[in-house]
Formats: C-alpha cells, structure tokens, sequence
C-alpha cells in the first residue's frame, strides 16, 4: 500500500507510518478534536479483499471495540474513506515486546509480571468469544516496561482466509498475501500446529501462542528453533521442544512443566482455557517471590519495618503496594480519587499522578470513595482502565463495601485499603 503520510483519512491527519502487518499500515496521527495523538490502522479494502472482506472487518471492529479491560489496547472509532477502511486506536510510545527480545532474556520473575497480565487479558476476550490468533511480541504494546497491552484484535481473523485454503502451497501462498515479505516465519513461529495446518481452532490456539511468548521472554530462543517456512505449515515434521532449563537451569522445574503443557502439539493434553494457563503462572510467580523473600531475608525485613513506619498516618488510609507509601483518606462523605490535569477545575481529593498515575491509566476522576454508616464504599466513575476490587472490576457507578485489607487497583495502581 503506498505511503498516506501527509494525508488526512477520516478526519485523521496521518503524520508518520510506525508499523505494519498483514494487510495494514499503521500511522501516528493526531486527533485534533481531543488534542491527543492516535494510532490508525489503515487497510486499502479493494487490495485486503473488497467487499466480503469489508463486511467481516466491520462486525470484527465493532466486537473488539466492545473489549474493556487495562492489559487490551483501545479502540477509539472505525470509518471508512477513500477506498481504505481504518481503526483509531490509542498510541502508545514505549513501543512493543518485540524490542525487548534484543536484549537479554528476562529472569522468571520479570517475564511472568509481563505474561500473566497479556493471559488475564486473553482469558477475558475467551469469555466473550473472541479469539485472538495472532499473539506473539509485536502484538504486545508496552505502555510502560512493566504495563502490557495486548494489541491488533480483529485484523488477525483475516488469516482465516489463508486456514481455507486448499493445500500447503495454496495456504502458503495465501498467509504471503497477507503478511509482509520477510516476515511469514515471524508470524507464523507463534502459531498453535493445528492453526498452521489450517484447521478450525479456539481458545487452546491462543495458549500455545502465548506460551511460545514466554519460553522466548525467558531464553531469548524460539521452543522449536530449526523450523522453515514449509515445516511451520506442515507441521507434521514438528521437532522436539527443547527444554527451557537446557537454556537456563535456573529457572524453576515448575515453570518449565506449565509450559511444557501450554506447548503440547495434542489438544487433549494442552490447557484447555486460558484462566487455567495463568493460575497455573501465578502460583509459579508466587513461589519465585517467596524465593527470593528466603534468599534476601534482611530485604525482607526491612519492607516490613517500613510499612509499619506508615502506622504514623491514622485514619482510613491507602497503601501504594509496590512502595508502602500511605496516603490518608479525607474523612468526608465522598472523596474523589484521580490525578491532577491543569484543564481540571476541581483536582482530585486523593492525587495518584505523584505516584505514576499518569502512566498506571488513572482517570482525572478515577473513583469515588463514600462514607456511610455502616463503613467505606468504593464506586467507579466510568474510568477508562477500571476499578477493581480483589482483582474483580466493578461496574460504573456502582458502590461496594470495603474492608481493611482490600486490594484497590485503578487502572494498574495497585494499593492496599485499611479503615483504621
């Protein structure tokens, strides 16, 4: 597709290209309107299939524009002009996955803070029936080094067309089609042997996908490194998984059997859902902390004595998880919390920007916490990333007990609720 850099599509000024994949350009345009910068994805409609292609494009963007959650890239708005169809996403800097596999692989620690919430994210899409089918690093957006964004739903159900061709050359002929030159092995090194093969597929696809994601994240290898173009389609020829603690025996034998299981070519032994899959990483998670908690047990200690330090502040209180900072809750009948905006007239009652709000995805006015007699209630605002509770999101506008102890995330902040 050539360059649109310079023109205006949709009522978006295109600015520059800064990716592409399959059958789109992606561009940095800005939205005058809001006076924010975007993303839009930008597809030619007669070169990506003409009209039977465009009808399954739209119902594809209206399902994954109904997607909420804070690890899943948002989608602004959909149009159609000039004989090119077009999604405006959120833009993000930092970049994707991708860039940090050019670096050192990542301990077991910092590679499951980054995988577990990309399979939060999927396990919700699962529930809503949406599959995604293209999960690998470029499609992992980093809003910041410890902040995922799982992106570029939708566009990857266009592959379907290659799964449906006929034989191996035709399927192959069909995924260079769609894929950039160069770039087949890239895509298709993350794909699950029966989506290769062109067979139906669901949930268990996107496990192996991400799975793939992992064992790379953590090794800096690919689990099958000698596959070619023809085997990755084939897949009858697939060659044995070299196991993750050959790389690095380090790595705990409990990691390697979850993924051992999430890469297994027989569908009946794979994690049959997603949510399976990640409880299964976060009890990994859980054991390397208390690991790390036993080898550095002064450490340990002194996390301890600096967050019984914060007892200094008194009354009901929030407590950053990640630094023990304690910030007090004004002791009025409703307290709005969010970050400070120099457009806001009214800045927040509890201000989370000092404390990397901005970055997290705090709303201005994130949530609102209600005095009643009977206790504290917490109530979203209709917040961009969420409010949740427990790990549970709660619906806008509707206020929930509190109890010393709870877990309070906005967006990705984590804190810590005590009544005192």
């Amino acid at each position: 597709m050539d360059d649109l850099s310079g023109r205006t599509i949709g009522g978006y000024p295109l600015t520059e290209r800064i990716g592409h994949g399959g059958a789109a350009v992606v561009y940095r345009a800005f939205q005058p309107q809001l006076e924010r910068w975007v993303a839009v994805k930008v597809l030619h409609i007669e070169d990506a299939g003409g009209q039977q292609f465009l009808r399954r494009f739209r119902r594809e963007a209206h399902a994954i524009a109904s997607l909420r959650h804070p690890n899943i890239l948002n989608i602004y708005d959909y149009g159609e002009d000039q004989g090119y169809a077009f999604i405006v996403m959120e833009y993000v800097e930092g970049g994707s996955l991708q860039a940090r596999l050019e670096d050192t692989p990542l301990d077991g620690t910092e590679a499951l803070a980054l995988i577990i919430p990309v399979g939060e994210a999927l396990a919700y899409a699962h529930s809503k029936g949406i599959i995604h089918r293209d999960v690998k690093p470029g499609n992992i957006l980093l809003a910041r080094p410890d902040w995922p964004l799982l992106a570029d739903f939708g566009l990857v159900k266009v592959v379907d067309m290659a799964q449906k061709a006929g034989d191996t050359s035709q399927r192959l002929m069909a995924a260079q089609k769609l894929t950039v030159p160069g770039s087949i092995l890239g895509t298709l090194a993350y794909l699950a042997p029966e989506q290769a093969a062109g067979e139906e597929i669901d949930a268990r696809a996107d496990i192996y996908s991400l799975g793939v994601v992992l064992y790379e994240l953590l090794t800096g290898h690919l689990p099958f490194p000698a596959l070619s173009d023809a085997s990755v389609v084939r897949f009858g020829q697939h060659e044995s998984f070299v196991p993750l603690r050959s790389y690095n025996p380090n790595l705990p034998a409990s990691l390697e059997t979850v993924l051992m299981r999430a890469l297994e070519r027989d569908l009946m032994v794979r994690y049959p859902r997603m949510d399976l899959f990640v409880n299964d990483l976060k009890q990994v998670a859980q054991s390397l902390k208390l690991a790390a908690q036993a080898a550095h047990p002064v450490t340990a200690r002194m996390e301890t004595m600096r967050l019984d330090a914060q007892e200094a502040v008194t009354g009901p209180r929030l407590f950053i998880a990640t630094s023990g900072v304690a910030l007090s809750i004004p002791l009025r009948d409703e307290v709005v919390v969010g970050r400070t905006d120099p457009m806001l007239p009214q800045p927040p009652d509890v201000d989370l920007q000092p404390y990397g709000g901005g970055s997290a995805g705090v709303s201005r006015h994130h949530a609102r916490f209600l005095r009643r007699p009977e206790g504290w209630f917490l109530q979203d605002l209709q917040s961009t990333n969420g409010t949740y509770l427990n790990e549970v999101r709660l619906l806008p506008h509707r206020p929930v007990r509190l109890n010393s102890g709870d877990l309070v995330r906005f967006g990705q902040l984590t804190l810590i609720f005590e009544e005192g």
